[in-house]
């Protein structure tokens, strides 16, 4: 009786745990068929997990709205150190051409030899700063509103102003002086033109192939940028501007007939300025092209400086005069220190000195297409695009300019010549191109 019991009692435990895993139920003894056994919670069972909170796709987007951050220091991929590389050695490179070009002239004028290079160490560093603090800043706060409207009134209230109280220097008014401080707006209005340019043509990339949606309010707009520069007179800065424009439609997919139509009227305007303006007295345009036509023709007025930079040129041979050895600097080139620049840099370093400075400039554009190409979007596409555009063409002209492939305009090499505005403006361009080059698929 006992070992039948105790038989029994290991049947029921053995029932009881193969069924206990499934739900409570009631076990029964073989010997007591009527008596329940207690019953039995199944053990080790998860707890039921609530059911997610189902979001609308409205509520997804709010939330990564809320989560993205304009500024973003953790940011894991790095931007594009080569373009970066580039950028750092035309500045240093700059910055010691610079000293070799003003010591003298500083000494003359100031009485402190090193009064330019102080002053563009300052702007410089201000430069640097706003580039690597740009290259953090997501560039699609640019195309906000707030900041769209803001940098808009900015650089137009700024080129007014510039006609109302700017300082006048060889016939043009382009400064506005703050005490010791000075400030270029064209550099400013240069970039708000890519501004805008890029985020009209994001916003209507669908349009860009018909002539009154897309093309001509961008030509609308460019046209008024190019008439508050003009007025100063300042014809580099609105050859910049519509090479930028004109640069950037085409690549936008604006058609090319389009294109073609402007280049045509500006053909017809550029003979009337060469013919017809020297008639009616304008100096300022006849110098010029005479000027580029013969540079001998007057050498003790109208054709001086270019005359004076072809000089530099021819003394630099093959290697140069040697750093700091330049003789055109002594009073003999006007603005040394920034339109011509690249004179004495050749005077000083020769022909290998020159190819150095073009090919830094060439990798430098072709890199920053690199990195347009691989954007994310498009509006980091356009952006990078016109920045990449009005760095390499301004370097263009002024080499042009330099060596009479082209009239004399007045226009500055970037990050080489002397100016704070232009230095700080650029560098903090190159900032956002970095800032894209972080997203973009390289």
């Amino acid at each position: 009786m006992d070992t039948s019991q105790s038989v029994n009692r290991r049947t029921a435990n053995v029932q009881r745990r193969s069924l206990g895993s499934v739900r409570p139920m009631q076990m029964y003894s073989g010997n007591d068929a009527g008596a329940p056994v207690q019953q039995r919670t199944p053990r080790n069972v998860p707890a039921p997990r609530p059911q997610a909170k189902v979001r609308s796709a409205k509520d997804a987007a709010a939330a990564k709205k809320k989560k993205k951050s304009i500024i973003d220091f953790s940011i894991p991929q790095k931007f594009d150190f080569s373009f970066f590389l580039i950028v750092i050695l035309l500045l240093a490179f700059g910055l010691v051409m610079l000293f070799s070009a003003t010591y003298a002239s500083a000494k003359v004028t100031y009485g402190d030899s090193l009064h330019f290079i102080k002053r563009q160490l300052i702007f410089a560093g201000i430069g640097f700063a706003a580039m690597i603090i740009l290259s953090f800043i997501d560039y699609h706060i640019f195309f906000t509103k707030i900041v769209m409207k803001t940098a808009i009134v900015v650089s137009a209230g700024l080129m007014i102003l510039v006609r109302i109280m700017g300082s006048t220097v060889n016939g043009a008014e382009r400064w506005i002086a703050i005490g010791e401080i000075t400030i270029q707006p064209s550099e400013i209005l240069k970039f708000v033109t890519i501004l805008v340019i890029a985020e009209y043509m994001q916003r209507n990339y669908d349009n860009m192939k018909s002539f009154s949606k897309g093309f001509l309010p961008i030509i609308i707009r460019v046209a008024i940028a190019c008439g508050l520069v003009i007025i100063q007179p300042h014809l580099s800065a609105t050859l910049i501007i519509l090479v930028i424009s004109l640069s950037m439609l085409f690549i936008g997919g604006a058609k090319g007939t389009h294109i073609a139509l402007v280049l045509a009227l500006l053909g017809v305007g550029a003979v009337l300025i060469f013919t017809v303006f020297p008639m009616m007295g304008f100096d300022y345009v006849s110098d010029r092209l005479l000027s580029f036509r013969d540079p001998e023709a007057d050498i003790q007025h109208a054709t001086y400086q270019t005359y004076q930079s072809l000089i530099a040129l021819g003394s630099g041979g093959m290697f140069g005069q040697g750093l700091g050895n330049s003789h055109q600097k002594y009073s003999y080139l006007p603005f040394a220190e920034n339109d011509f620049i690249f004179s004495v840099i050749v005077e000083e370093l020769g022909f290998v000195g020159a190819v150095v400075v073009i090919l830094l400039f060439l990798i430098l554009i072709v890199r920053g297409f690199y990195i347009a190409a691989s954007a994310p979007d498009k509006e980091g596409m356009l952006l990078c695009a016109g920045i990449v555009i009005q760095i390499g063409f301004q370097a263009f002209l002024n080499i042009a300019v330099a060596s009479n492939a082209f009239f004399n305009t007045g226009v500055s090499l970037p990050f080489l010549s002397y100016g704070g505005t232009a230095l700080m403006m650029q560098l903090g361009e190159m900032g956002i191109v970095l800032n894209i080059s972080r997203k973009a698929s390289i």
